[in-house]
């Protein structure tokens, strides 16, 4: 059984996502036997076949929210995925407001190409096989429905922090002692009427929830500047938590 996460992109933010400064085509984790790719951004058909991977292999797709960031190339995975629908994917799984009617961040006909869709929230446990994907607690993120997330079996627990401004609430709103957990931390300080966690939000959630290994990604300009390996150095010593700062394109077992 195979347990790894490959950065597709690990930019954040307006800025770096649409000047490429960092490239943004989201996750691929390879979890158990199954291929789960996460927020596929601009450019993650491309960079899908950079590293190697297949659109065909993937069996679950998930967008932790609907921002253009983070759904950017669904539609284009989804066509190379399915070969134009003809062969149809397993599971899309996402916010409700993602699929809005008018609104979709999936255009209808490439839904046809999905065997099962499923929208996630607060609470809700999905089964796929002999793995459970845990919707945790709502984030605070204008604009967009979004929720924390675990992927889990017997033996392995991923959890993904996506986007939102820290609460309190967020401490025991995850699970402890993950053996991988991904923050999405865009700053190295908190941003006023901005709603992305910062590398202080993610030290005061390592301190609570003390996961095996903890990778931070989802970089903004302000991150690049003080470069995200010091930040990781640092909240590892701050935490006793094993902190990596990810790179567009590495791949990390677990």
């Amino acid at each position: 059984m195979s347990y790894s996460l490959t950065f597709l992109g690990t930019g954040g933010g307006r800025v770096v996502v649409f000047r490429q400064l960092r490239h943004s085509g989201g996750m691929w984790l390879s979890f158990d036997r199954f291929n789960i790719l996460i927020d596929p951004g601009p450019g993650a058909l491309i960079r899908m076949f950079e590293r190697g991977l297949d659109p065909r292999d993937v069996d679950i797709f998930i967008l932790s929210h609907r921002h253009l960031d983070h759904t950017a190339d669904i539609n284009a995975v989804l066509e190379s995925a399915t070969e134009s629908t003809k062969k149809k994917k397993d599971i899309l799984i996402c916010p409700k407001d993602a699929l809005k009617d008018c609104d979709s961040v999936v255009l209808p006909y490439l839904q046809k190409g999905l065997k099962s869709i499923e929208f996630i929230h607060e609470g809700k446990t999905i089964k796929y096989k002999n793995i459970s994907i845990n919707g945790l607690i709502k984030h605070i993120h204008k604009g967009a429905d979004t929720y924390g997330l675990e992927i889990k079996n017997d033996s392995k627990s991923f959890v993904y922090v996506p986007c939102g401004r820290f609460f309190e609430g967020m401490l025991d709103g995850y699970p402890k002692g993950a053996d991988l957990m991904v923050f999405n931390t865009t700053f190295t300080r908190p941003v006023p009427n901005v709603d992305h966690l910062s590398a202080s939000d993610v030290r005061k959630m390592l301190l609570k929830l003390k996961p095996k290994k903890a990778i931070i990604t989802h970089f903004s300009v302000q991150m690049l500047k003080a470069s995200p390996q010091k930040v990781a150095e640092n909240l590892s010593k701050e935490t006793n938590v094993e902190v990596i700062a990810s790179k567009d394109g590495l791949k990390v077992e677990f």
